[in-house]
């Protein structure tokens, strides 16, 4: 990873703490034939995140809340329906511009409340509509058909935003946590193959990982980081804390993933062009924190890039331990970050194969 980041390995001292007196964290795989239960007790986590003292004081607790919510069907590629929630700004009397949100859980949980803090937060600081994306779930779609859900719910804005006051001329950007970014990543190289129109101006990654090393269902192998795995995150990082390579490989599966498919990986590319501007949130102690390598390819190619590195905390750590005192700046950091992609005119658009 580039751009004047540097690994450390010093855990966050109030994390330490914590962890002095809790015990790390145990890995959570969910399994396919308790999926139900896996699901339930993934949404346990942002119900308790969502009640934090750090919520509460950083969306404050004016009522009525200053931000509407609509859920809404739509219809993707094969005909299933899925459902959007649209947060808009409810002091705006002007149309707004838009993000479209994919949610993290590693493609098989998660859903409408999982990043409802983030989509609130930028909603009311940034007085733009957020899309959240309720994009079906393994094990009961595979990959890629969730990578198009989150597409076609991008293509259903580019055509419908007027219907919910958006203005795309004011900013179209799409965003994703940790497994919702890798879908968010494919949803953009989609866009620039197909020419979407408007075009996306932007894009926000936050801890979004890329498997570095995995064997597919059907013998196949991939290797993104062969030089630097004996030195870079997948391998620091590979016994966790929070997230390993063995739950790694568990979504992967539990998704069908095909090493082949071209969307299953953005670093599989030959060309980085036209997929930026990039606001991207790097957790310090992550085992996906190599994939920001990604930056370095839109960079290189001639894309804006802005990347905020956080120090001694785990994949998504926020959302487990609200009480962190860096989580005030990641917050801010947050809005600042979505705050500049607002600023930037999208990239020239060609159309390059996949």
């Amino acid at each position: 990873m580039a751009d004047g980041h540097k690994d450390d390995f010093e855990i966050d001292p109030e994390l330490d703490a914590i962890w002095q007196k809790t015990g790390r964290p145990k890995f959570f795989f969910p399994k396919a034939d308790k999926i139900t239960g896996s699901r339930q007790l993934h949404a346990r986590g942002n119900v308790r995140f969502m009640k934090s003292k750090f919520v509460k004081e950083t969306l404050g607790t004016t009522s009525p809340q200053p931000w509407t919510e609509e859920d809404r069907s739509i219809v993707v590629r094969d005909g299933a329906a899925i459902t959007i929630r649209i947060y808009q700004p409810r002091s705006s009397s002007d149309s707004c511009p838009v993000m479209v949100f994919a949610h993290s859980g590693g493609w098989c949980m998660g859903g409408l409340e999982t990043e409802e803090f983030i989509c609130q937060l930028l909603c009311i600081k940034l007085n733009i509509i957020i899309v959240s994306v309720a994009y079906r779930l393994a094990p009961e779609v595979s990959y890629p058909t969730i990578c198009y859900d989150v597409y076609d719910a991008m293509r259903w804005v580019s055509v419908n935003a007027h219907t919910f006051g958006g203005d795309l001329s004011k900013g179209f950007i799409s965003g994703g946590v940790s497994g919702g970014g890798n879908l968010t990543m494919a949803a953009t190289m989609l866009a620039r193959e197909d020419e979407l129109r408007p075009k996306l101006t932007g894009h926000l990654f936050i801890c979004t990982g890329m498997p570095h090393v995995y064997k597919d269902l059907q013998g196949g192998k991939c290797n993104l980081f062969p030089e630097q795995l004996a030195s870079g995150s997948w391998e620091t990082y590979k016994n966790g804390p929070v997230a390993n390579r063995a739950m790694c490989d568990v979504y992967a599966d539990m998704a069908k993933c095909n090493v082949n498919d071209p969307l299953f990986t953005p670093l599989n590319l030959t060309d980085f062009s036209k997929l930026g501007p990039i606001y991207y949130q790097i957790a310090g102690m992550d085992m996906w924190k190599d994939s920001a390598v990604y930056c370095d390819k839109v960079k290189e190619a001639g894309g804006s890039v802005k990347m905020d590195l956080y120090p001694g905390v785990p994949h998504v750590w926020y959302s487990m331990y609200p009480e962190l005192s860096i989580n005030k700046k990641w917050s801010k950091d947050l809005v600042t970050g979505v705050g500049w992609l607002l600023t930037q005119k999208p990239e020239s658009q060609v159309v390059p194969r996949l």
